[in-house]
């Protein structure tokens, strides 16, 4: 069953249908996390029209992905090579340990 939530972006109030499997206080708190994206990009780039600030936060949260993505793949690294380490020991307790997907 689909709930209504209705959050304000860029001064317009949007209402969205969520699916049953959605969180609704989690969507509120990335919305806001847009919003907050939104104000930032319009405060510095002074009046840009709706698209072109949508554009341009979808950049920068794309950026900060990747940059996430980037520092989430080198601890995987360091990890298994932890891993190797600890399992190369001879005649020591062996742990392996597995990070998460």
């Amino acid at each position: 069953m689909a709930r209504e939530v209705t959050v304000q972006v860029l001064g317009k109030k949007i209402n969205f249908n969520l699916a049953a499997d959605v969180n609704p206080e989690e969507f509120i708190e990335i919305v806001e996390y847009v919003e907050r994206k939104f104000q930032k990009i319009k405060d510095r780039m002074g009046d840009l029209d709706s698209y072109k600030i949508g554009l341009l936060t979808s950049i920068n949260i794309t950026e900060e992905f990747f940059s996430l993505k980037r520092e989430n793949d080198k601890l995987r690294a360091v990890l298994k090579s932890i891993d190797g380490m600890l399992a190369a020991g001879e005649g020591e307790e062996k742990i392996l340990i597995k990070p998460s997907s």
